[in-house]
């Protein structure tokens, strides 16, 4: 009866903390629990598995019934439940809402159900995800009750812990656990919609392959992936010529297709069977090598199948890893930069309708890795200077006489009022530098150039023109603060505006001609942008491109997929304040010259590149 009680304990616990997932009074599922009147035995092995789901760190918070608070005490907000735990609750309101009937087994053992989903799991390694992830203890002979509720708690769990890796959950906080700059989450699912399509389903495979990202892109780096794995475990296997074979025929080259494919023969069936499993992989070699996918072993299939694809197996998982977290809508109109491959792309109902050359930030000051959304086109703009460029870089130049200020038309402004001052009258080696705040108006050497593209997020980094053309030429464009700046700006602000507001060029180029400085145009729907880092992409046919590891992101996830954390060196938030009030010796310590362009004009585009 204790453990009994302890599990009645952690479900009163769990009401009360969580009201809105269990219901409000628990009195009757508790005293069903007490009394076994959920009924039959399938009810009670499920309620025992229940209690062992049901999150145990829940009892720990409760507290004597005569105790008081503490006078003075802070109140301490109870810490965030973790995925797991998320899991866990969802799994307990499941059950209960269920009567306690188990999903996978009965008195006897596992499901068929069960069988296909632990097959499903089996096959993770297809998906890029490790199998080893979602182990379940087999049932053997005649399962005990206290068996059967472990098999059933341990599935449930195991598919709950799939659907998360399948939306990016095996590296749940890259900004903490990889890089701050690479500031993306899990896309995770509904946990409740989950189960509920579980439930209904005879046969769980298609809802947990469902799981992963529909992007055309991650289905081409999967298939790259096994492709690469299975020629190099065929080790040369050749297909010989001959008749077309349609699926669910027989035939002595199926043997070796098997062979080339990786797909053995599984509960009896003959090697030469041509089964809807070894279709599937024909298909989705036909998808990547660009023929027609249609499962059957033609001559053009046969071909395909003798000129294997060599990728990378690390840098295609590490680009499914990153994929994993895009958000499944990328809107219907929508901005795509990808920063190793220096390149912006815009999408309108999937066709591009806008492609160019981009430059993006140093290695120590990097582009950030992010989605948000873009509110604003400015034409004529004039540039803060941000406090880390203002601190590191225009304060020492004070100290040295203003050369900076002079040759970038920079101009100052008291942060308290707003008035202009006049930098030269001010001894810098006395002046506190957070009374100031530092201009670059509208003009021909503005960093900004004639356009800047606002999408407000706290990288505080945005896309926009330069006065400086001749980088876009350079094969290696890292170069800036962390800002893009665009090769064609202008024709970008075209499609852009002529989407929102149905603008053409003639009005593009008038604002730009006769319209204010400092000019904001909202945009009447937000469009989405995605700042990406895809070392990777499958063309047509099935060649891979690559781009070069310009931040190492996706060598730090090549090394968390294979769980060598030990490997990683988790670099500094970028986002940690900047002091201003450091002398400007100190403050130039902590950021260490770029090692780009040594010119002079090399390191005025480094420090004024716009951006942090």
């Amino acid at each position: 009866m204790g453990r009994l009680r302890f599990a009645t304990l952690s479900v009163i616990a769990l009401c009360a903390a969580c009201p809105a997932v269990f219901a409000a009074d628990p009195a009757p599922v508790v005293a069903a629990i007490e009394t076994g009147s959920l009924g039959g035995k399938d009810a009670e092995i499920g309620a025992a598995a229940r209690r062992l789901i049901e999150p145990v760190a829940a009892a720990a918070h409760l507290l004597p019934a005569d105790a008081a608070p503490v006078d003075g005490a802070a109140a301490v907000a109870p810490p965030k439940p973790t995925p797991e735990e998320l899991d866990r609750t969802a799994l307990s309101t499941f059950y209960q809402a269920r009567g306690d009937a188990p999903l996978w087994v009965t008195g006897e053992g596992f499901t068929a159900k069960a069988r296909l989903a632990l097959a499903e799991l089996q096959r993770a390694g297809d998906w890029g995800l490790d199998p080893a992830d979602f182990k379940v203890a087999d049932l053997t002979g005649a399962p005990t009750p206290e068996a059967l509720a472990e098999a059933e708690s341990g599935l449930s769990l195991a598919v709950m812990a799939y659907a998360r890796h399948a939306r990016g959950g095996k590296i749940a906080k890259p900004a903490e656990q990889l890089s701050s700059y690479f500031d993306r989450r899990p896309q995770w699912m509904d946990r409740g919609e989950l189960l509920a399509r579980l439930a209904q389903t005879d046969d769980p495979a298609p809802v947990l392959a469902d799981l992963h990202p529909k992007h055309p892109q991650f289905s081409l780096l999967r298939q790259a992936w096994l492709e690469t794995l299975r020629a190099k475990a065929a080790k040369g296997a050749k297909m010989p010529a001959g008749s077309d074979i349609q699926p669910g025929g027989s035939h002595a080259d199926i043997a070796i297709l098997r062979k080339r494919l990786g797909v053995p023969a599984v509960n009896g069936t003959s090697p030469e069977t041509f089964d809807a499993q070894l279709a599937d992989a024909v298909r989705g070699l036909q998808t990547l090598k660009g023929i027609t996918a249609d499962g059957v072993l033609t001559a053009e299939t046969r071909s395909k199948l003798n000129q294997p694809i060599k990728g990378n197996t690390d840098q295609l998982a590490a680009n499914m890893q990153m994929w994993r977290y895009i958000p499944a809508d990328l809107g219907d109109m929508h901005v795509m930069l990808n920063v190793p491959e220096y390149e912006i792309r815009i999408f309108k109902t999937g066709e591009e309708v806008f492609h160019e050359r981009v430059t993006v930030g140093l290695i120590n000051k990097q582009t950030p890795i992010f989605s948000d959304s873009m509110e604003l086109v400015t034409f004529k703009s004039r540039w803060r200077v941000p406090d880390s460029i203002k601190v590191r870089e225009i304060w020492p130049s004070l100290l040295s006489g203003g050369g900076m200020m002079r040759q970038h038309g920079l101009e100052m402004r008291r942060e308290s009022t707003g008035e202009l001052v006049d930098w030269r009258r001010i001894d810098w080696s006395k002046a506190d530098m957070t009374d100031y705040v530092v201009w670059q108006p509208p003009g021909k050497i503005n960093q900004l150039g004639i356009v800047k593209f606002s999408f407000p997020n706290k990288h505080y980094v945005f896309m926009h023109d330069t006065p400086d053309k001749h980088m876009f030429a350079w094969t290696r464009r890292a170069n800036s603060h962390g800002c893009m700046r665009i090769r064609n700006p202008l024709k970008m602000a075209e499609v852009i505006l002529a989407a929102d507001k149905g603008w053409d060029r003639a009005k593009i180029d008038d604002l730009v001609t006769t319209g204010p400085d400092h000019n904001l145009v909202p945009l009447d729907k937000k469009i989405s942008v995605h700042i990406v880092y895809f070392t990777a992409r499958v063309l047509e046919g099935g060649k891979i491109e690559t781009f070069g590891d310009i931040y190492g992101h996706e060598k730090r996830f090549a090394l968390a997929l294979k769980g060598q954390w030990s490997k990683i060196k988790v670099g500094p938030d970028h986002l940690a304040p900047v002091d201003e009030t450091k002398p400007p010796v100190v403050a130039q310590r902590r950021a260490p010259k770029a090692k780009s362009d040594d010119s002079v004009a090399g390191l005025i585009n480094s420090v004024l590149g716009g951006g942090f």
